[in-house]
């Protein structure tokens, strides 16, 4: 707060300090005006009431500059205004604090127009209501809640004679039970500790059940305080909150519930100015402990009903004296456990009813065939005033007659048998959402014509709409328009709707021809379609940012006008099997960033080098036995994927996509090698390549990135050799080794999952794990002191055999629940490896494999000094594998061996067991290789005009690094700051000795000098001058 209120220097300052009842506002403002306000001649700290009638204010205004005139002469009366004495108060500064503001008149008395007040001064305004702040303070700030740990700590130090002391026992659980209750307000943590200081235990279980069925006394008065002061529109707006719409969007609240539409009339918005409500990732959240005071805190009169028992009990009534006071019925229809019957007039007297809604809980795609509430007569519904009407399964084929949108929000009727909304077209002034989908009778929308307002229209799988009405034209504000599976829709009327960003025409199988209803769109999916070509207005989609063509079977071209939309970042033309000139459209992909062909029969690939090239593509299969062209200049690509493809062999020069971070080439049948592959590779998927044989040694390129983890999957690739393995493994090692060694040295930080993996098939443990076992469990003995010393992690392995396991699986994870007996009994559990995406295609998973997964554990290093005086840390430790579905044990899966080894840190990036003829081969390849590829890759980078990436060369330990602005790598920036300071450190080092030497020469030879002079004067110097003086004299 003080670095708000001081955070322009000698600039006068006006803030203020906001938060609910309690939370401390007037702690700090003492704090601080003990801390500052003597040190400016006119200081007031004083103290609202909150009588508000013009003689009190006039008293208070007169106690104000009382305060700040104390130094002066100057008689103050009630009637002495700021302008009267404006020219004493102009002489000095003033510090002044406003200590519980609660209206605004408060301020316009005690401060006027401002004009009065000198340069430099400071004001604090303390209040509940950061609404009176407006216009007025130069910052706010919020006090926040306590958090548990200082909650907890307060609540103690209360609860056990103001001894800062941590409970114990049972109290540590009571304790933290009871502080949860409190939701972090200083009063009420410190009115609760005193309360039970000294009592037993039974008394402490008492208070907590006191304080979970009902407020305490002092809770209750704060929070009624905080109502009382909320006018009738505002408790029923907060009311219906707390009721029907907890944690939904903001904008959505504020649509529904604000009177006006103007945003200074928003009863949402003073609602949270009040602090009863609060936003978190733009949804609308209220304090726990107001849903115990709700339902006694609700306005009189008004009904709000969720309990299905009562709403039942409404609507059968016979007569329906008092329902004409039912603001929401929000009925859930899966604790309905039979059918119901009403009549007719059901809804006849409930004209003043705002929200109403009629689901299923239980099931959101609504399985259940039949409805529960049955109208054989019909049903009227003459509700005047309703703003959301959402009812699945809507039992008539339109909403009767006599219903008025003219205040309608939200229209959902989903899965219904509607065949048009309303006969005839009604005024939806404030109509901005209709949500009709899988209403498969649906006909006519013509309904909905006058509704210009009208944001988002979802008409899934309304399979009987065959067109849309060219009245839709009217729907200026339409951003989002879902058509998908609307299988009888033919065409699409000439239109522009102006403000439409999403269309979705996805299945829609009897769509021949696509025609632009807005150039405006920036998502279009029009999978599953009919059409044969795109139409060459499509060029006016400057916006559009993704292209969906997925299984557009009959699609045969694409125009070449696609390389003029800029914005294009992601285009799907897999399952397209009738395109034939992909190729032809190079300029297409200048932009993308994403790149989708899959099955399309295509003879070659388009060239991509061109320009800058995607940073996303998937190429999927396309038939031919050999790498598509001219990828070699994507330079810039992130994410490649070639699953399912028929060519024998990869690119040579691949490695070249130095910013390559996803490779898939999973189901390639044909693959039998791998070359070297990019620096930056996050993810490389080889799975189901059942002819790879060989890979490159080294497996990848070695540079060190501000990615820290990496998964190289080599599962069911049987035909791999014992090289290509000894490949994967020695690159894993070298790749984990330099992340812990980052990990270590600059962020402390412990991660307990695979930094870097791997899995192929094998049957045995490589020979350099110290620690091995057969089956799953491993208790090795570690030497003394073998957390002490640059100890950064651990390498797992297990081999795994699959006993009639098939591949039908979303995920496989091989798990090791680790303990070390350090003292303080540390358990970890690390996922060494698996598979999360097993592609379409179902195979037979090879017998047995092999995972190797490296993990940060530096928690481990930490023994007290009680546990081992002599500083040897427990030797224990154990190791349990297991494989998982991320929910429950494969009993179908054996952990037949498993291994463990320590990792410790090491300058020349070699693990512990040394790698050091593994290192020079990676320094000499950077040397031979990587240098001139860096080089260019400097260039480029260099070239950019934005100036967002630095390349820094480290002559043999990291050839080049690349320091990205754009992304929030802690621990990249800091290795690559780091690694250049040392290297600066060296240089200067270098400079400094060669100094130092030269300097020492030349002192050497000054002190001979002086040395010879001395004696030539005290033995030579007496012969040779007669007149010379004794030494005994000098």
């Amino acid at each position: 707060m003080e670095k708000v209120l001081y955070s322009t220097w000698g600039e006068t300052r006006i803030v203020g300090v906001v938060g609910m009842r309690g939370i401390g506002k007037t702690t700090l403002a003492k704090i601080l005006f003990v801390r500052r306000g003597s040190k400016f001649p006119s200081h007031s700290f004083l103290t609202m009431s909150k009588d508000c009638r013009p003689e009190k204010l006039r008293k208070l205004r007169r106690m104000f500059l009382k305060d700040l005139l104390k130094h002066t002469n100057q008689d103050i009366s009630d009637e002495t205004t700021h302008e009267y004495v404006k020219s004493e108060l102009l002489q000095t500064k003033v510090f002044a604090v406003l200590d519980g503001v609660s209206d605004k008149n408060q301020l316009q008395f005690l401060l006027g127009n401002l004009d009065w007040i000198k340069k430099g001064s400071k004001i604090v305004i303390t209040t509940c209501d950061k609404s009176l702040l407006e216009g007025l303070s130069h910052d706010i700030y919020v006090v926040p809640q306590l958090n548990n740990r200082e909650a907890l700590q307060l609540f103690s130090y209360h609860a056990f004679n103001h001894q800062i002391c941590s409970p114990t026992g049972t109290f540590v659980s009571l304790s933290r039970m009871l502080v949860d209750n409190a939701g972090g307000n200083p009063l009420y943590l410190t009115l609760l500790g005193s309360i039970l200081c000294g009592k037993d235990e039974a008394y402490w279980e008492e208070e907590l059940q006191r304080a979970r069925q009902s407020f305490n006394t002092k809770m209750r008065e704060i929070w009624t305080f905080y109502f009382d002061q909320l006018s009738e529109r505002q408790k029923d707006a907060f009311l219906d909150i707390v009721y029907f719409f907890k944690s939904e969007d903001e904008y959505f609240i504020r649509s529904l519930m604000d009177s006006g539409n103007s945003e200074t009339v928003s009863e949402v918005k003073d609602l949270a100015d009040k602090l009863l409500i609060t936003t978190s990732g733009g949804k609308i959240e209220v304090h726990d402990q107001m849903y115990t005071l709700g339902e006694k805190l609700g306005s009189p009169g008004w009904y709000r009903l969720t309990n299905y028992k009562n709403i039942i009990e409404y609507l059968t009534k016979e007569k329906h004296q008092e329902t004409n006071n039912v603001r929401g019925i929000f009925l859930d229809m899966s604790e309905v456990e039979k059918d119901i019957v009403l009549d007719s007039m059901t809804f006849t007297n409930l004209r003043n009813l705002r929200y109403l809604k009629i689901y299923e809980s239980c099931c959101p795609r609504q399985c259940k065939s039949n409805c529960k509430l049955h109208f054989p007569d019909g049903f009227e519904l003459p509700l005047e005033e309703v703003r959301y009407l959402h009812w699945v399964k809507f039992p008539l084929e339109e909403l009767p007659p006599d219903f008025k949108p003219e205040n309608l929000v939200d229209l959902r009727l989903p899965y219904s048998k509607i065949e048009r909304v309303w006969e005839g077209v009604k005024d939806t002034p404030q109509l901005k959402w209709v949500d009709l989908r899988y209403s498969s009778k649906l006909r006519n929308l013509s309904a909905l014509s006058k509704a210009e307002n009208l944001q988002r229209l979802n008409l899934e799988g309304c399979t009987g709409l065959d067109e849309l009405p060219t009245e839709i034209q009217n729907m200026k504000s339409l951003v989002f328009l879902n058509l998908r599976g609307c299988i009888r829709l033919w065409s699409l009327p000439k239109i522009n709707l102006i403000s439409l960003k999403t269309l979705i025409l996805s299945g829609c199988t009897n769509l021949e021809e696509f025609q632009l209803i807005s150039e405006s769109v920036e998502f279009l999916h029009l999978d599953g379609t009919a059409i044969k070509g795109l139409p060459l207005a499509i060029q006016k989609l400057q916006r559009l940012v993704l292209l969906n063509l997925e299984n557009c079977k009959r699609l045969e071209r694409l125009p070449n006008c696609l390389g003029e939309l800029k914005a294009l970042e992601e285009l799907i033309v897999s399952g397209c099997s009738s395109l034939q000139n992909l190729s032809e459209v190079k300029e297409t992909m200048k932009h993308l960033q994403s790149l989708l062909i899959e099955r399309i029969g295509a003879k070659e690939m388009p060239n991509i080098c061109e320009g800058q090239a995607s940073a996303d593509v998937v190429l999927q299969p396309f038939g031919p036995s050999r790498w598509p062209r001219g990828v070699n200049g994507a330079s810039s690509l992130r994410r490649l994927s070639l699953s399912g493809n028929d060519f024998v062999s990869l690119q040579t020069d691949i490695g070249k996509l130095y910013n390559l971070n996803w490779l898939d080439v999973k189901d390639c049948k044909m693959l039998r090698s791998i070359p070297m592959l990019p620096p930056r590779l996050q993810y490389f998927d080889a799975q189901g390549c059942d002819s790879l044989e060989r890979v490159a040694n080294p497996l990848a390129i070695q540079v060190f990135t501000h990615h820290i983890h990496a998964t190289f999957n080599f599962s069911n690739c049987n035909k791999l050799d014992q090289d290509a393995k000894d490949s994967i493994v020695s690159y894993t090692r070298w790749k984990s080794q330099l992340v812990l060694n980052a990990l270590h040295r600059y962020t402390g930080a412990s991660i307990l999952e695979a930094l870097t993996g791997t899995c192929y098939p094998g049957w045995e443990v490589p020979t350099w794990f110290s620690h091995q076992a057969s089956g799953p469990v491993l208790e090795p003995n570690l030497p003394p002191h073998w957390s002490r010393n640059r100890f950064t992690g651990i390498a797992l392995c297990a081999v795994i055999r699959f006993s009639d396991y098939h591949e039908q699986r979303s995920r496989l994870l091989v798990k090791c629940k680790c303990q070390f007996n350090n003292g303080d009994g540390s358990r970890f559990v690390f996922t060494v490896g698996g598979w999360s995406d097993p592609g379409k295609t179902a195979w037979d998973t090879v017998p047995s494999h092999v995972f190797i997964g490296y993990a940060s554990m530096l928690d481990v290093r930490k023994p007290s000094e009680e546990e081992d005086k002599e500083g040897c840390s427990h030797t224990k430790a154990s190791f349990e594998f297991e494989v998982t579905d991320g929910t429950k044990v494969l009993n179908s899966c054996e952990v037949l061996k498993c291994g463990f080894n320590l990792v410790y840190a090491s300058d020349e990036l070699r693990v512990k067991s040394g790698l050091c003829g593994e290192a020079n081969q990676y320094r000499a390849y950077s040397r031979k290789v990587e240098i001139s590829n860096a080089k260019s890759e400097t260039e480029t980078l260099e070239s950019r005009p934005d100036g967002r990436h630095e390349i820094v060369e480290l002559p043999n330990k990291v050839t080049a690094m690349t320091k990205t602005a754009s992304i929030p790598s802690e621990i990249y920036g800091i290795v690559a700051s780091a690694a250049v300071s040392r290297e600066l450190t060296v240089i200067a080092g270098g400079k400094l000795k060669s100094l130092g030497r030269g300097v020492m020469a030349v002192g050497r030879v000054f002190f001979l000098i002086l040395f010879a002079a001395f004696l030539f004067s005290l033995f030579i110097a007496p012969l040779i001058f007669t007149d010379a003086k004794s030494p005994a004299s000098w």
